[in-house]
């Protein structure tokens, strides 16, 4: 659409000149357009290693602090009682900045953002044929639950004086929601830890390989975006929006990674031990604050990748295990374990990891027989792009379905190798069992080779050898 382009290019030199009028400094940064709703960062010219490509004075930044301390915030922090999350009052300043239209300091930049995300790709706003290709996933839960959480806040604010006064909808507190959950940036402002939304910088494209890396300079009172190798002219200028997997990257951007190796699962496990051991605080059994540990009085669900070793929003691979590894205690175990709100439960014995693969395996095949297709199936699809088309809805749903099938199966394969392994007794009869020289000839390059052969030398060979690791030295995990 030509009219549109040619509206696109104004509105960017706008708000080129408003940033560069206020100390912004870009010289080698454009902004394209490739779509209606899409637009990303080129460079104009080569960026050396180390030099600067962005810098973006802290006027010209919206942070929480200053969504707090906004008319509209401040009457939210007075008139609601409990917890009012930090994206909603970054929300409420985009909004009052919106409201203000040319008056506003930061309109050059709002008439850039999307004007709906309806196009952006994200299943909230997909219909329900286009739904029921993620059924039965994380990535559908997930994203009703971003739509909880938004309805959740604007039933809190919507009663707040300043924000009737405003007359606010739904519609526009969605999309001010989503415009911060789309383009926000982690921070620290004079040692106090911020979430920033950054002009220009919020337009960089993803990639896990990206050549940036930015943060905020308190002595330039900027935020600064510098690359660490060579970028040449007309390149693509990306960030990271981190180690996720699809599952996560769908429902909060709207775009899947096409061989994502981050992608989760989510385990529905026992709300009790099923050896009927009485196990104080289970319930409690630390979770890392950013891993998912939802509680619906059936199941306790724990989102996990493949990497069993870490945890985290994008990892709870150590969330899954230490849960799993409590849920099947024996009361012997139990009075020999040390079980701790603020730390994991590390590998108890051969015994008891042995059932909690069997228990994770048994949870893996239950989810992966809900699905109607299976993995072979969509890896079928993803390979005729004319019939699963690069960045189509279809193909988001379906890189996103099978990367948790992918997961699912990898923990089944994780149970088949290493439960016959943990049956062994001695470092040479490990080796000589057929499981182990499989591991051993299973590519690093891969999921299951680089995660699995982790797995195995941090948890099955220090078990069968009986030479603790570091983790089973500590007060919650039993040392032979």
């Amino acid at each position: 659409d030509t009219d549109a382009d040619a509206s696109f290019s104004a509105r960017v030199e706008t708000l080129k000149k408003w940033l560069s009028a206020n100390g912004a400094r870009f010289p080698k940064v454009s902004i394209n357009r490739y779509a209606s709703e899409g637009r990303d960062l080129r460079t104009v010219a080569d960026l050396e290693k180390g030099e600067e490509a962005i810098f973006i004075p802290r006027k010209c930044i919206i942070a929480i602090s200053d969504g707090k301390t906004c008319t509209v915030g401040q009457a939210v922090r007075k008139e609601t009682s409990g917890w009012i999350s930090n994206h909603t009052y970054l929300a409420i300043r985009i909004l009052t900045e919106r409201s203000l239209g040319e008056k506003s300091f930061f309109s050059p930049w709002l008439q850039v953002l999307p004007k709906d995300y309806k196009d952006q790709g994200m299943p909230q706003y997909w219909n329900k044929t286009q739904r029921a290709e993620l059924s039965y996933t994380k990535t559908l839960g997930k994203s009703d639950g971003v739509l909880e959480n938004i309805s959740e806040m604007w039933n809190k604010i919507k009663k707040v004086s300043a924000v009737k006064a405003m007359k606010w909808t739904l519609e526009e507190f969605k999309w001010a929601r989503f415009t911060v959950l789309t383009r926000t940036f982690g921070c620290t402002e004079q040692g106090t830890a911020e979430t920033m939304m950054v002009p220009l910088a919020d337009m960089a494209n993803h990639d896990f390989n990206r050549p940036t890396r930015w943060d905020y300079n308190d002595k330039k009172a900027g935020f600064t975006v510098r690359v660490v190798r060579g970028v040449r002219d007309n390149e693509m200028l990306t960030d990271t929006y981190g180690n996720k997997g699809n599952d996560s990257f769908l429902p909060v951007y709207g775009f899947c990674v096409e061989n994502n190796n981050w992608n989760q699962a989510r385990f529905a496990l026992p709300l009790r031990n099923i050896n009927g051991v009485s196990v104080k605080n289970l319930e409690r059994l630390h979770v890392s604050k950013c891993a998912y540990d939802y509680n619906d009085g059936k199941f306790k669900y724990i989102d996990s990748s493949c990497d069993t070793q870490a945890s985290g929003s994008s990892r709870g691979g150590k969330e899954l295990f230490s849960y799993a590894r409590a849920i099947v205690l024996t009361e012997e175990e139990y009075k020999e374990v040390k079980l701790s709100l603020k730390t994991y439960l590390g590998p108890v014995s051969r015994q008891n990891e042995s059932r909690a693969l069997r228990l994770i395996d048994k949870k893996a095949t239950a989810s992966l027989k809900r699905f109607d297709t299976t993995l072979e199936e969509d890896l079928k699809i993803l390979h005729d792009e004319k019939r699963a088309p690069r960045f189509s809805w279809y193909r988001n749903a379906v890189l996103a379905r099978s990367g948790e099938k992918g997961t699912l199966i990898y923990f089944k394969k994780l149970a088949e190798t290493m439960i016959p392994l943990l049956l062994c007794t001695s470092i040479e009869e490990m080796k000589a069992n057929p499981h182990y020289r499989k591991l051993q000839a299973a590519s690093k390059k891969e999921n299951f080779g680089y995660y699995a052969t982790r797995y195995f030398e941090h948890v099955v060979q220090p078990l069968v050898t009986g030479h603790p690791t570091d983790s089973q030295r500590r007060p919650n995990g039993r040392q032979s």
